[in-house]
C-alpha cells in the first residue's frame, strides 16, 4: 500500500490528519468572529451531508429555515430538509465533501451571507474496483444571529457538474441537462444572492491576506454566474490578464474575455484554493491552485488516488491597494500536470495557506 501511495500522490504529508486537526486552523485564519462562526456552521452542515446523518441540523438551522436545491427542490423546516437531503443512492464506503472559494460577510444587524463551491464524491470500493459518482455545486446561504446565536436561515444550492456513476441518483435528482441554460433551473441569482451585493460593507475587518485571496473568489463568482458587474469590482482600470492565445488589457478587454468564456459550457465552476500570498506594503502576489475533480486529463481515479485533493492548474494574482481597497492589476493562468495530494476523506476544507502541506513556491517565481 505504501509503495502504491508514493506512486500516486505528490506527497503524503497529510496522512493520518483528519478534519478535526484542521478546523482550529481556520478559526485562527479568519479574522472576524462572525466569519468564524459561519464557517463552523457551514462545515457542520456539510458533514451532515457527507455522513448522511442530519441529527445536528437543529443546532445549525433555524426552525423556519428554507432550503432550495436544484437537485431535489424546495424544502421548508428542519424535518423536511433532513428528509430531502438524505442520500438516495446505494451504500457508499467512500464519501467526500470538499469546500472551495469560501466567502462569508456579516452586517451589524445580525445578517450573514456566505457562498462556496463544493466538490463531492460518493463511491463504492468493493476491494477490487472503484465505482465513483462525482458532483460539484455552488452554495449561497443566508444566516441570522438570533438571541446571540448564528443559524442558517436560507440554503441555496445549484448543481454545476455530475460525472461517473450518476445512475446512483438518476430519477431521484434533477441532473444536468445540456439543452438547458445553466443545466437546470437556477436557484442562485448572483444579483440578489452574492455576498458582495447582499452585504456591500462587511462589519468585520479582514487581514490583507484574506482580502487579496477573496478578490479571485469575487471575480470567479461573477464570471461563473454571468454577473459581469461583479467581475469588474475587484480589478483596476488597467488590469492585464495573460491567457493564451494572447493578453487582455484593461477592464473592457478583460470583461469581454470573461463573457466569451461564460458561453463554453452550461455551467462553469472555477474552484480555487488559498495557497501562497505575499503582501509587501500596498502590493501583493498570490498563487491559487485550481482543481476540477471530474477533469483529470490523462489520469483516472483508482482505489488509491480517490483519497486526494486534485490540482490541475492555477492562477497567479498580482494585487495593489487603491484608495484603501485591494484590487487585481494582473493575472496569469497556468496549467500544471494533474496532481493528487493525499487527504483523508473526512477533511471538508483544506487550503495550503491555512493548514500547511505542499508548497507551490516555484509557481510564484
Amino acid at each position: 500500500m505504501e509503495a502504491e501511495m508514493r506512486k500516486e500522490f505528490v506527497n503524503t504529508d497529510m496522512y493520518g490528519k483528519t478534519q478535526r486537526d484542521f478546523a482550529p486552523m481556520y478559526d485562527k485564519f479568519y479574522t472576524g468572529e462572525n466569519r468564524k462562526e459561519i464557517h463552523r456552521l457551514f462545515c457542520r452542515f456539510l458533514e451532515c451531508i457527507r455522513s448522511d446523518d442530519f441529527s445536528d441540523l437543529e443546532n445549525i438551522c433555524s426552525e423556519d429555515c428554507i432550503a432550495e436545491f436544484s437537485t431535489v427542490g424546495k424544502m421548508a423546516g428542519i424535518p423536511a430538509i433532513a428528509r430531502g437531503l438524505k442520500w438516495p443512492g446505494p451504500e457508499c464506503n467512500v464519501r467526500k465533501v470538499r469546500i472551495w472559494n469560501f466567502v462569508a460577510r456579516s452586517s451589524k444587524e445580525g445578517k450573514g451571507q456566505q457562498c462556496s463551491y463544493v466538490q463531492n464524491c460518493m463511491a463504492i470500493d468493493d476491494g477490487v474496483n472503484l465505482f465513483p459518482f462525482l458532483y460539484g455545486g455552488q452554495f449561497c446561504n443566508s444566516y441570522e444571529k438570533r438571541d446571540g446565536v448564528w443559524k442558517m436561515t436560507h440554503i441555496r444550492f445549484d448543481l454545476t457538474y455530475e460525472f461517473g456513476n450518476n445512475l446512483f441518483v438518476r430519477k431521484k435528482w434533477e441532473l444536468m441537462d445540456p439543452a438547458v441554460y445553466n443545466g437546470h433551473w437556477s436557484v442562485i441569482n448572483s444579483e440578489l444572492d452574492a455576498p458582495w451585493w447582499v452585504i456591500p460593507e462587511d462589519c468585520e475587518p479582514q487581514s490583507d491576506e484574506e482580502q487579496v485571496l477573496e478578490l479571485q473568489f469575487e471575480k470567479i463568482f461573477g464570471m461563473d454566474n454571468g454577473d459581469f458587474h461583479l467581475t469588474l469590482r475587484p480589478v483596476v482600470e488597467d488590469h492585464f490578464q495573460n491567457f493564451k492565445p494572447r493578453g487582455y488589457y484593461g477592464k473592457r478587454d478583460y470583461n469581454n474575455f470573461l463573457k466569451g468564456k461564460y458561453h463554453k459550457e452550461n455551467r462553469l465552476q472555477h474552484a480555487n484554493r488559498m495557497t501562497e500570498v505575499y503582501v509587501d506594503g500596498d502590493t501583493a502576489v498570490a498563487w491559487m491552485p485550481r482543481g476540477e475533480d471530474h477533469r483529470l486529463r490523462n489520469r483516472v481515479y483508482n482505489r488509491i488516488n480517490i483519497h486526494s485533493m486534485v490540482s490541475t492548474g492555477g492562477h497567479k494574482v498580482w494585487a495593489r491597494k487603491e484608495d484603501g481597497r485591494w484590487k487585481i492589476y494582473r493575472m496569469r493562468t497556468i496549467l500544471v500536470p494533474t496532481q493528487f495530494d493525499y487527504l483523508d476523506d473526512s477533511v471538508l476544507h483544506w487550503d495550503e495557506h491555512v493548514v500547511g502541506g505542499r508548497k507551490w513556491l516555484d509557481w510564484l517565481q
